[in-house]
């Protein structure tokens, strides 16, 4: 169980409670597990300063959630696993986990009267020598950067946004209209208005793929990410 990594899968699901029942487009089930899981990361930036964090991960599978931490003084990764409760939702069982090791690291406090001490001591306690510190260290991508006008021509062409990102997003594009114009030509029995919209959504898209826009960011595939530097946390890719 020490070695799990994070599951990647192309199934959409809430990032707050793991629920597969969310809407297209949608990182999380509802406004409430947004704002719950926010909340929980927030609380969590208290535990990761104490252990001067370079670096930290979270993800989650049935069983655990794990938070993996590289300290600014240590060459190696530690390890803060919890066990799932039946029924509640992953952003409750971390907040668990960040009460439960904050309490243990105040209680050193209180007995060595350092610091220092507490994190060193917990963070040596939970080191793991075999994960490989180059798994907490997010990567820079970019990402298409596009208009809500845009968004809604890629659905009216049935392209996905990840299509953009492919060598030849150009033959994707016209590969679509070609594929959607025999639905919808009039000389095929298809609705004429539904066929100039069609039109003009593939020639936005594609002076969209000859001159692209990006946005950048760093993340991680399968888990949220957090930079000690900008004291953030980054939701998966």
């Amino acid at each position: 169980m020490k070695y799990l990594i994070p599951s990647i899968t192309s199934e959409r699901r809430c990032l707050s409670c793991g629920t597969s029942d969310i809407k297209p487009g949608r990182r999380y089930c509802s406004k409430e597990c947004r704002q719950q899981m926010n909340w929980v990361l927030s609380l969590s930036k208290g535990l990761l300063k104490a252990f001067n964090a370079r670096y930290a991960t979270f993800f989650y599978n049935s069983e655990y959630v794990i938070l993996d931490i590289l300290p600014v003084w240590s060459k190696g990764v530690s390890r803060f696993l919890w066990k799932r409760t039946p029924g509640r939702k992953p952003a409750e069982d971390l907040k668990e986990l960040i009460l439960y090791w904050g309490k243990k690291w105040h209680e050193l406090v209180n007995s060595s009267n350092s610091k220092s001490y507490a994190s060193f001591f917990l963070i040596k306690q939970t080191y793991i020598e075999e994960l490989d510190p180059e798994m907490l260290k997010p990567v820079k991508i970019m990402i298409p950067k596009l208009t809500e006008k845009e968004k809604f021509y890629l659905k009216i062409l049935r392209i996905k946004k990840e299509d953009l990102f492919t060598s030849h997003p150009v033959d994707i594009i016209r590969s679509a209209y070609k594929r959607m114009a025999k639905l919808y030509h009039p000389d095929m029995g298809g609705d004429e208005e539904k066929f100039k919209q069609l039109t003009e959504a593939y020639r936005h898209i594609l002076m969209w793929a000859k001159n692209p826009s990006y946005t950048f960011r760093k993340a991680i595939v399968g888990c949220w990410s957090y930079d000690g530097k900008t004291n953030r946390w980054t939701p998966p890719l």
